[in-house]
C-alpha cells in the first residue's frame, strides 16, 4: 500500500492493488484509490476503465484523473481488464461489468453506498464504458467471476448498473474511427502523433470484423432504440484531437439527446487526445468539471 497526498484535494489517498475478478486462467487486479477520510456516510464510487486501443496500459493509466477524485472524497476502482490481441471483443465488457460488481458487492468493506457507483473511461475504454452503461444487463457482460469480500468467487451476473457516466473522449463509434483511420492510412504521418496503422491494428486485434464494430457502437445502440438505460453522461471533446474526430463525438451526443439521454459536452480547444494524462491547465479544468459532475449526480442519488 502506498500513500499520497494530492494538491488537488483535501485528502491523502491509500492506493492498494487487489484481485477483483478471476476469469478462466487469468487473475485481474483493480488500483483502489481510497481517501482518508472520516464519512458520516457511505461514499460515492467511480469505477476507471483506461485506453490504450484495446491492447495498451493498465489499471495505473491517468492516475491523475483517478487520484484527484480520490482525493475529494470518492473510491475509485480502477480495472486492469483482458485485452487485444490475446482476447477480442466482447471479453473486455464481461470484465468491465465485473468491476462494476465487485465495487457493488464490497460497498460494505470500501465505505461505499453501492446505489452510487459511477463509471470513468478515457478512449478506447470509454466506449468499453458506455456501452456497459446503456446495456448493463447485456448478454456481454456475463461471465466474468468476481472476487467476493471472503475470498470466494461469484459468477452471477447481480446489479451492474451506473449512476453515472465520465467518457473523456470517446470511441463511440468504432466502425466509423476505424473507416476514419482507412481514409488516413496512406497520409504522412502528422507532428500530433496520430499513427493511422497503428489504430487499423488495434481495431483489427480486438474486433473480429466490421460487424463486429457496428456491434459496438454505443451511437448506433442508442439511436436504434435498444439502450436499457440512459445514465447522465458527461463528455470531454479535445478540439484538436485527431485520434476520434469531432463528428464522431457530435454523432453520438445527438443520439444520446435524441433518445432522452442527459449529456453535458465539454470542448477543450487547445487539448489533444489523451490531454488528462498530463498535468496541464486543460487537465486541471477537467478534473475540476468532472468532480462538479460527479457531485451533482451523487448528490441527487
Amino acid at each position: 500500500m502506498s500513500v499520497r497526498f494530492d494538491p488537488t484535494g483535501p485528502y491523502e489517498v491509500d492506493e492498494t492493488d487487489t484481485p477483483y475478478a478471476r476469469p478462466p486462467g487469468a487473475e485481474l487486479l483493480a488500483r483502489i484509490y481510497h481517501p482518508r477520510v472520516a464519512a458520516d456516510r457511505p461514499l460515492g464510487a467511480v469505477v476507471y476503465v483506461h485506453g490504450g486501443a484495446w491492447a495498451r496500459l493498465d489499471r495505473t493509466a491517468d492516475a491523475i484523473m483517478c487520484g484527484a477524485l480520490a482525493a475529494s472524497g470518492l473510491v475509485v476502482v480502477a480495472l486492469d481488464f483482458r485485452q487485444a490481441p490475446d482476447h477480442r471483443y466482447p471479453v473486455a465488457s464481461a470484465d468491465i461489468a465485473a468491476g462494476v460488481r465487485y465495487a457493488r458487492a464490497h460497498a460494505g468493506r470500501l465505505g461505499v453506498d453501492p446505489t452510487r457507483v459511477g463509471l470513468l473511461g478515457s478512449s478506447s475504454g470509454a466506449l468499453l464504458a458506455l456501452l456497459h452503461a446503456v446495456q448493463p444487463g447485456a448478454r456481454e457482460g456475463a461471465g466474468t467471476p468476481i472476487v467476493r469480500p471472503d475470498g470466494s468467487l461469484d459468477p452471477a451476473a447481480g446489479d451492474a448498473s451506473v449512476a453515472f457516466v465520465v467518457a473523456l473522449y470517446p470511441v463511440a463509434d468504432p466502425l466509423a474511427r476505424y473507416h476514419y483511420a482507412l481514409a488516413r492510412e496512406h497520409e504522412p504521418p502528422p507532428p500530433s502523433g496520430f499513427d493511422a496503422k497503428r489504430l487499423i491494428a488495434s481495431h483489427r486485434a480486438f474486433f473480429a470484423d466490421e460487424a463486429a464494430m457496428a456491434g459496438a457502437s454505443v451511437t448506433r445502440l442508442v439511436a436504434e432504440g435498444l439502450a436499457t438505460a440512459r445514465p447522465p453522461v458527461w463528455l470531454a471533446q479535445p478540439d484538436l484531437d485527431d485520434n476520434v474526430p469531432a463528428p464522431i463525438t457530435e454523432a453520438f451526443v445527438k443520439a444520446y439527446r435524441g433518445a432522452g439521454g442527459s449529456v453535458e459536452h465539454a470542448h477543450f480547444p487547445g487539448a489533444r487526445h489523451s490531454f488528462v494524462q498530463q498535468a496541464s491547465p486543460d487537465t486541471d479544468k477537467c478534473v475540476a468539471l468532472v468532480r462538479d459532475f460527479v457531485g451533482r449526480q451523487l448528490g441527487r442519488s
